[in-house]
């Protein structure tokens, strides 16, 4: 089945009409939501590569190894005379520089090599695309039928797609957690998004999180009293958190990626984050205050 052009790096057709509208999850969609939302994940390797970059220790460390190897290879220009012989020193500063060079660009090596767990983890969503959509999407897109069963229809409803000038830009998905719902509360999860680089500040992650959290008052069906919307990102994803923190959200807890000591050193961990809402009338919750977001779908009051 033919697939809707996702074009995450190249220039969109100017000659579409400059219409933006959201759609659910359709076969023509699968490829664009999971090229969105892998590349979302793998953009926040790169965060993780920077935090570790610009840590104090890296830095510190970095500081000591060019004070060390220029003392090593240099100090004797300070002893007989200062730094007015650097001049007919030239090739010792240049063989300062190189292997300043060689040894920061190694060390910068070895401590960011464990961020990729964070793309195979992205990589894996491929051939482990339900656990993310609900449903496997080579299954879906290879459908020609428009006739799903219920359960399918109802969780491809659970991802929502942004359309601007026939491209899709953005995505996000959720599920809902049976082994954590209960009587008392119903939890939902935000289990993949991914927003087009250029328009991360337009505002459509708002709106796609206002989306998720309305979903799961539409699956909650004022079953339970409360509902909890969670939502897992980077410790060091700075602009998702603030977003998050934005639209109420809570941190609940931490885990580590995986048994890498230098993560741990680093602070690069997962976060939970959740959303706590009550269920205050038939079908309605009590949701935070926000403007008309870039899509033109009003957000509740």
């Amino acid at each position: 089945m033919s697939q809707a052009p996702t074009h995450l790096q190249g220039l969109m057709d100017e000659d579409a009409p400059p219409t933006i509208h959201t759609s659910s999850l359709t076969p023509e969609l699968c490829e664009a939501a999971l090229n969105l939302t892998i590349d979302f994940q793998r953009q926040k390797q790169s965060v993780a590569n920077a935090a570790i970059m610009k840590h104090p220790i890296t830095v510190g460390t970095i500081v000591s190894i060019i004070a060390a190897v220029s003392y090593w290879k240099l100090g004797w220009i300070y002893k007989r005379g200062g730094f007015a012989l650097i001049k007919d020193s030239l090739e010792e500063v240049v063989g300062v520089v190189v292997l300043c060079t060689m040894v920061i660009s190694t060390l910068l090596t070895v401590i960011t090599r464990p961020t990729d767990v964070i793309k195979q983890r992205a990589d894996r969503i491929v051939d482990e695309s339900k656990p993310v959509f609900g449903v496997d999407l080579k299954e879906f897109a290879a459908s020609r039928s428009k006739k799903f069963s219920q359960e399918t229809a109802s969780k491809a409803d659970n991802t929502k797609v942004v359309i601007y000038r026939d491209t899709p830009i953005a995505v996000i998905s959720l599920i809902d957690i049976p082994e954590m719902t209960n009587d008392e509360k119903f939890v939902t999860r935000i289990t993949g998004a991914g927003v087009r680089k250029v328009y991360w500040k337009s505002g459509i992650i708002e709106d796609l999180i206002d989306f998720a959290v309305s979903r799961s008052g539409q699956l909650n069906n004022s079953k339970a009293p409360k509902i909890l919307v969670l939502f897992e990102v980077l410790s060091t994803d700075a602009e998702l958190k603030k977003v998050l923190i934005a639209k109420k959200f809570q941190k609940i807890e931490s885990r580590p990626i995986n048994d890498s000591k230098l993560l741990k050193l680093f602070g690069v961990h997962y976060e939970i984050y959740g959303l706590p809402l009550n269920v205050t009338k038939l079908s309605e919750l009590e949701l935070i205050d926000g403007k008309v977001g870039s899509t033109g779908s009003k957000r509740k009051t």
